[in-house]
């Protein structure tokens, strides 16, 4: 055993010697300490050994051991050396290499909110604003869907946790639509008023090819003596004429939404099969694309507002989903993917 151990120690320092990259060093030491290597080997005939052979083999064995280990790891610096040492030296010639040069650009879902923006701009309508992190109150129930109002599973949503903050409400929530901006304009604003706000809006969604949980969303608010459904419906035709082209047609037809009385469906003439019927229409001929309505009184009064001197027109939509009618996209996880490939497309 002992001649044994010693043959090792020679072949293995020899071995570990004239390594001369760091994976040959690798495969020797997995050889030595490895399972089922001659480390491993060795201990297992221990058991055979009297207890008089084991008094001389143990300490020499832990001593080999203890030796071969100190000259793999003196023999991996040496090689770290060597190599640091040799890329000191190294240059990268990059002449007559072409290096690719990009040119950014707007997103494509960017441009398509500014050419909203601009489209409504021309009639008068002034952008603003309002918070993603909102009240319940604000998001809701100013909006005619109080508490427990079946019409909020519409807007399953995502709600933060306050527990650890000394805050005025508990009920704080990523806003579900731009809709919570309503109020604030109504309180805020001298009437009349023409207002459109552009901004991302978060719900609790199953993601598919048509849904995401983290969106944009436009929509314009127009309140002043006389508005009616004649207004929404001349808006709506605008929008999509500019959009689409001259040949488009845009019906209404009856929808709920708790915030509008009435509230309509906003269906343009399917742009891909001209009201023939395909796959993307669903064989009907129409693609819903927004969604409007007379503000509800109850929101009006909610926004110091009275419904019996002024009337107005909420009308909105998801520039993503319109967006891909437009551009011919067939995902709408993809505008936030960051997938250049899908970027340089536009």
């Amino acid at each position: 055993m002992e001649e044994k151990i010693s043959q090792i120690k020679k072949e293995y320092l020899h071995k570990i010697q004239k390594a001369s990259t760091l994976e040959q060093l690798d495969e020797i030491f997995i050889g030595l300490f490895g399972k089922n290597g001659e480390v491993d080997q060795l201990s297992r005939q221990f058991s055979t050994l009297s207890k008089d052979e084991l008094k001389i083999v143990g300490p020499l064995f832990n001593q080999i051991k203890q030796e071969l280990e100190q000259a793999i790891g003196n023999r991996r610096q040496v090689i770290k050396e060597e190599i640091y040492k040799s890329l000191e030296n190294e240059t990268f010639d990059i002449k007559g290499n072409e290096i690719k040069k990009r040119t950014g650009h707007m997103h494509p879902l960017t441009a398509f909110e500014e050419e909203t923006a601009k489209i409504f701009n021309k009639l008068g309508f002034v952008q603003i604003d309002a918070p993603l992190i909102d009240t319940d109150y604000n998001n809701f129930e100013v909006l005619n869907i109080p508490e427990n109002h079946p019409a909020r599973d519409l807007w399953d949503t995502l709600y933060l946790d306050t527990t650890n903050y000394q805050l005025p409400t508990t009920k704080l929530l990523l806003r579900t639509h731009t809709s919570n901006s309503q109020i604030r304009a109504l309180k805020s604003s001298k009437l009349p008023i023409r207002l459109m706000n552009i901004g991302r809006c978060f719900r609790y969604e199953n993601l598919d090819a048509r849904h995401e949980h983290t969106f944009e969303q436009f929509e314009i608010v127009y309140v002043d003596h006389g508005v009616s459904m004649a207004n929404l419906q001349y808006l709506s035709e605008y929008f999509l004429k500019a959009i689409f082209g001259s040949d488009i047609k845009v019906r209404l037809k009856p929808k709920y939404y708790p915030f509008v009385e009435p509230g309509v469906g906003v269906d343009g003439l399917c742009i891909f099969c001209k009201g023939k019927g395909c796959k993307v229409c669903g064989g009907i001929g129409w693609l819903e694309l927004a969604g409007a309505g007379m503000i509800h009184p109850n929101v009006l009064k909610a926004g110091g507002v009275d419904p019996n001197e002024y009337s107005g027109i909420a009308w909105g939509f998801g520039p993503a989903r319109m967006a891909m009618i437009k551009y011919g996209i067939e995902d709408i996880r993809l505008f936030n993917s960051g997938d250049l490939k899908f970027l340089e497309r536009f």
